[in-house]
């Protein structure tokens, strides 16, 4: 007698590997614990919003004072960079490279617009002839008088309601947020390399 014939095994069958279940949905954009309510990731996703339409406005705000001033965005930071570390004897690019968290050679391009404008000065390290020390001129000082009014009206109306103790733990908490998206950076990045073999 003849065993009856097994229903074959196809797409679809009853011995298919079972999908994964997702106990949520949408899927939690974050797990770990202390960042969910209730098993909830509305907070979050709320919060991570706020963040990019504050970033979204303050670079707004950094391209608006930039115009104030008769130049671009990355220059105003580097002017701002420049002002606010060149002392007395001025301050090198690497120094200016490191406080902004760019490339050495991107202070040397965005100094020469500055330069030409007639806001920065270049000069010879006397200790170190291979170095090149940065400084506002007497035009970017007179500059820079006239128009601190502008940024100062504007931050502080950015961070009115704001208590002393509240901005220092704003001050580590952002300090600790640019550290852990270095991190972030790095494994998105390593995530996107193809994967060998």
């Amino acid at each position: 007698m003849m065993s009856a014939a097994r229903p074959r095994q196809g797409i679809g069958s009853a011995s298919a590997a079972p999908a994964p279940r997702v106990q949520h949905w949408p899927p939690l954009t974050v797990t770990r614990a202390d960042l969910l309510v209730e098993g909830s990731d509305e907070r979050f996703r709320a919060l991570v919003q706020d963040l990019l339409v504050m970033a979204d406005q303050l670079l707004e705000l950094r391209h608006a004072l930039a115009r104030a001033l008769g130049v671009s965005e990355p220059q105003y930071r580097l002017f701002l960079a420049i002002a606010q570390l060149e002392g007395v004897r001025g301050v090198s690019v690497g120094r200016v490279a490191s406080h902004l968290r760019v490339t050495g050679a991107f202070v040397t391009m965005e100094t020469r617009a500055l330069v030409g404008c007639g806001y920065v000065e270049k000069r010879a390290d006397r200790g170190d002839r291979r170095s090149v020390l940065l400084r506002l001129t007497r035009a970017g000082r007179r500059a820079f008088e006239r128009f601190a009014a502008r940024p100062q009206t504007i931050n502080d109306a950015l961070f009115r309601g704001i208590s002393a103790a509240k901005f220092r733990s704003l001050g580590a908490l952002v300090r600790r947020l640019v550290a852990n998206g270095e991190a972030a950076l790095q494994i998105s990045r390593a995530m996107a390399q193809p994967r060998r073999g």
